[in-house]
């Protein structure tokens, strides 16, 4: 694993990379003998998926939830799964309910349920993290920092894997034109534009420091985790959704507006992250669930106005005019970020070695086209979230 010495990370960054010292490494076990495993993040769009993924092999989750107790934090993890569809689907006699804090020590478990969690898991996911594109790094700083570090001290206390959930956001987009590879460099931090990147990138140098300790774990960078493709089951205050429905409230649609990002459906990237955290051989690696291209502005219009919704082309300041008006519009709360999104680079990835271990596994990435599309606005459409059409 490659990453940054703390000696070449700036003053501002030095300190939250120093991984604490009671960190230290064990034997990795053979995940194909795992029979329960740990999960953070079920509560939200990619662990819902992760959870049907690990449920579908046959595992008991043990699942972390911020909860006054562990009734409450099952029907708040039933009421996301039913959200995203995949509640009925799912056999939840193999899910167990931790109510806790990833942030706390234990996660605010007592000593005893903690010792016993981590005698019966082999493995740990962790996806949980405040995505939130408008929060300063200052603000994500200490649970980025603290909810890190308790995840490797359970890991080490059971003496299961990590397979830890970071972004492709990581990467510096003015670095350089080519692919960002899974070995390329990440950061620096001060280049990366969002409070959010920002803690993804901290993260995951405390992850790599546990890694060069000995302590066995994989590394995953998803693309911009987009909607499931069979079902169309999507996140409602995704960037790019809120981005659509803003026009379409509006009737208009910004004109040569430079957005353009990797999407790619999540039941590929949970599908993917389970297929190769199952083969002992993804020990130690790095691997990006990607999309083959990305989609930009125009491309996005085209799918819009196919999937039966007219909208009038103006110019991006006339658009944004409309949309400061309307208080009610979805992306009214964030303007500010459309200013800054016009000077964002678009950085590409590669995804060679990661397609490379799939190979035999039958996990492939599917497109973007029409008809996935077309399902991802039925979703919104059957959910309220966007009105009906005219076909």
């Amino acid at each position: 694993m490659t990453s940054l010495t703390i000696s070449e990370v700036t003053e501002e960054f030095a300190d939250d990379v120093r991984l604490h010292e009671d960190i230290t490494g064990f034997p990795a076990n053979d995940p194909r003998t795992v029979s329960e495993v740990f999960l953070t993040g079920a509560t939200g769009f990619l662990g819902a998926f992760l959870l049907k993924e690990l449920l579908a092999r046959g595992l008991v989750v043990h699942c972390l939830v911020r909860s006054p107790d562990s009734d409450a934090g099952l029907e708040r993890l039933k009421a996301n799964l039913s959200t995203y569809e995949i509640l009925d689907d799912l056999d939840m006699d193999r899910v167990r309910v931790v109510s806790g804090d990833v942030t706390q020590p234990r996660f605010g478990l007592p000593e005893s349920v903690y010792a016993e969690l981590a005698e019966r898991i082999g493995a740990i996911y962790h996806s949980a993290a405040k995505v939130n594109f408008l929060t300063l790094y200052k603000w994500l700083r200490k649970s980025t920092i603290d909810g890190t570090h308790e995840i490797l001290r359970l890991a080490c206390a059971a003496e299961a894997p990590l397979h830890h959930v970071s972004t492709t956001g990581v990467f510096d987009p003015t670095a350089e034109k080519e692919p960002r590879r899974e070995i390329d460099p990440t950061g620096p931090p001060e280049n990366l534009s969002l409070g959010y990147t920002k803690s993804k990138w901290v993260a995951e140098q405390l992850v790599r420091e546990a890694g060069r300790r000995g302590v066995p774990l994989t590394i995953h960078r998803p693309g911009q985790v987009w909607g499931d493709s069979n079902s169309g089951a999507c996140q409602k205050n995704d960037f790019v959704w809120r981005f659509i429905k803003g026009s379409v409230q509006a009737g208009l649609y910004p004109r040569k507006f430079r957005l353009e990002m990797n999407m790619v459906p999540v039941d590929y990237v949970s599908a993917a992250i389970v297929a190769i955290t199952r083969d002992p051989e993804s020990i130690g690696g790095t691997f990006h669930e990607v999309s083959p291209g990305t989609l930009n502005s125009e491309e996005i219009l085209r799918l819009v106005r196919n999937s039966g919704y007219e909208l009038k082309e103006v110019s991006i300041i006339k658009w944004m005019k409309a949309i400061s008006v309307d208080v009610t519009n979805s992306m009214f709360p964030l303007m500010r970020t459309i200013v800054d999104m016009e000077k964002v680079e678009v950085a590409e990835f590669a995804d060679g070695a990661t397609r490379e271990f799939l190979s035999d596994s039958g996990v492939t990435c599917p497109g973007i086209d029409e008809k996935a599309f077309d399902t991802y606005i039925s979703y919104f459409i059957r959910h309220g979230i966007l009105p009906e059409r005219d076909l």
